[in-house]
């Protein structure tokens, strides 16, 4: 079956290569496509890449380009030329402009320092509207929020940083549709909290948050990009639960989560359609995948899909993971190899056919991949 599926996608690449026969394929498959940007533990860098029309991933011109001590998150603006990193051990945002042909990072303003955020930043994200940056600090249970230059990318601190009222803060997740802010905090019984903020960016608690229960530690969260479902992964009971959200913003069970996962699922991420969703499983070594309808996740054929690469048997841990700009490819941080496992995403049923040099070699062990065309 797997054979088959890694025919099928292979013949999908050759057909949009159009009718030139093998020489179109081949210019279809080392063309570069879109550009992906990784942090991780191990630099204080962003590597940047091009993603090529294979899947694979081929350095930029100038591959590494100098952060903050500590990058842990990334952001992109909703207009892709502007780029973010929370630096946790600098207690700073680092922003850069995209060079969207030569995928060249260069850091926004001129003899600029990076900007200030609250002790040990540890996400970092955009609203829908370009207006504003919002960054969660660890280190004092705070979110601080930025407006935003649209021409230039610069960031202005919008107030005192606001106080979220929860503890051992985890991850935060903005909404694609409208102006919510969900914030993931532990130990468990894990808690996602609901926070709205004004046209000024001003937040406030909202009602409608998650408690989960018993044993329930979710390792990591993503919202589909209609606003319409948050998942989030328990890592301790091996699921992945499903929240409808309310157009309040308000989050509820869909029935029948959790759904089941590997083991020790970490981290979700889901395609641009909202069609198909992917859980990476820190335990099994593997990626989880799912159709979605209605919230509710059923497993898509060949799953799981190992992120150890052809002919290997090693530990990967593999973490964060996102589906590409041009919706085709899913990338998978290997954080014990310190590499990037790379797959082709089935459009028909969403299976995953590994790309053939994967998974691809990092410097750093990868916690965050962002990628933009």
């Amino acid at each position: 079956m797997k054979a088959l599926i890694r025919t099928v996608w292979v013949l999908g690449l050759i057909a949009l290569g159009g009718c030139g026969g093998s020489s179109g394929a081949s210019k279809l498959s080392t063309a570069n496509v879109a550009l992906l940007y990784v942090v991780g533990q191990g630099q204080n860098t962003i590597q940047g890449f091009h993603i090529q029309g294979s899947g694979d991933l081929v350095g930029t011109s100038v591959s590494t380009t100098a952060t903050n001590p500590r990058p842990v998150a990334m952001a992109l603006h909703p207009s892709t030329n502007f780029l973010y990193v929370a630096n946790f051990a600098s207690n700073t945002v680092s922003g850069y402009t995209v060079d969207h042909t030569a995928g060249i990072l260069t850091p926004v303003g001129e003899a600029l320092a990076p900007t200030p955020t609250g002790p040990s930043p540890i996400a970092v994200a955009c609203d829908q509207s370009g207006r504003f940056l919002f960054v969660l600090n660890q280190g004092d249970e705070t979110i601080s929020v930025y407006s935003i230059d649209g021409v230039r990318g610069l960031l202005t601190q919008v107030g005192a940083p606001f106080a979220t009222g929860q503890t051992n803060l985890q991850a935060m997740n903005l909404s694609p549709t409208s102006p919510l802010v969900y914030v993931l905090s532990g130990p468990a019984p894990s808690k996602i909290s609901v926070f709205s903020f004004d046209t000024n960016g001003t937040l406030a608690s909202a009602a409608g948050s998650f408690q989960s229960l018993g044993t329930t530690n979710i390792g990591g969260m993503t919202i589909d990009p209609k606003g319409q479902f948050l998942y989030a992964a328990d890592s301790a009971n091996n699921g992945i639960l499903s929240l409808s959200i309310a157009q309040s913003g308000a989050l509820s069970l869909v029935a029948g989560s959790p759904f089941p996962a590997g083991t020790k699922p970490v981290a979700v991420a889901v395609d641009g359609t909202g069609s198909f969703v992917y859980a990476s499983n820190a335990g099994s070594n593997d990626v989880s995948g799912y159709t979605s309808k209605a919230g509710v996740l059923t497993q898509v054929p060949g799953s799981p899909f190992t992120t150890e690469g052809a002919g290997t048997v090693n530990a990967t841990q593999p973490g964060f993971l996102t589906v590409d700009a041009t919706n085709t490819f899913l990338y998978v941080s290997n954080v014990a190899t310190k590499a990037i496992a790379a797959f082709g995403i089935n459009a028909a049923d969403g299976a995953l056919v590994e790309v053939t040099n994967s998974p691809f070699p990092e410097v750093v062990a990868p916690s965050w991949i962002i990628t933009t065309k």
